[in-house]
């Protein structure tokens, strides 16, 4: 079986970010770049209550651009949002909308209150970057509420500010 997901890189030498239910369960992690580079990752440390996992790749020679945080906190309700990820295998694929809520409760997890977005996240945006204005990571795209299985405007992302303390600890 094969899964897809997101993710994204926090440190030059090869950190990724993305979410735990991206790769429970795999035998083996494969990381491909949007220039289709392919990287065997190996699985640093997950916490599957907060739903998020810390993968290493080996960059060898190849120059990685890693993203920055933002800080989750200072983000209001209507502040525009950027999600990016792999929605149902297509590729990078970027949507833009609002902060429709903070602090959401989605009943997913004890340690997470999430942020809402209704840029447009689908099965496949899981563990990618939900961006602000600036091009920083307030938060890591986790979940869709939906009927029928694709984006109603209903996502969620899991903040920044609670996602860089799991990441440190893993």
């Amino acid at each position: 079986m094969v899964g897809l997901g997101s993710g994204f890189i926090i440190s030059d030498d090869g950190i990724i970010v993305t979410n735990n239910h991206v790769i429970e369960g795999a035998d083996e992690i494969t990381v491909f770049l949007d220039d289709e580079t392919e990287f065997n990752a190996e699985l640093l440390g997950r916490d599957p209550k907060a739903d998020i996992a810390v993968l290493k790749i080996n960059p060898k020679n190849k120059i990685l651009k890693s993203l920055s945080w933002g800080d989750s906190d200072e983000m209001r309700v209507g502040d525009w949002t950027i999600a990016i990820g792999n929605p149902l295998g297509l590729g990078g694929t970027v949507t833009a909308g609002i902060l429709s809520a903070i602090s959401r409760d989605i009943g997913s997890g004890p340690y997470v209150k999430f942020l809402q977005t209704d840029a447009s996240i689908n099965q496949g945006n899981s563990g990618g970057p939900l961006f602000n204005i600036d091009g920083k990571v307030i938060g890591i795209n986790s979940a869709i509420v939906s009927q029928t299985g694709g984006s109603i405007g209903l996502g969620f992302a899991i903040p920044s500010n609670s996602a860089k303390k799991i990441v440190q600890q893993l």
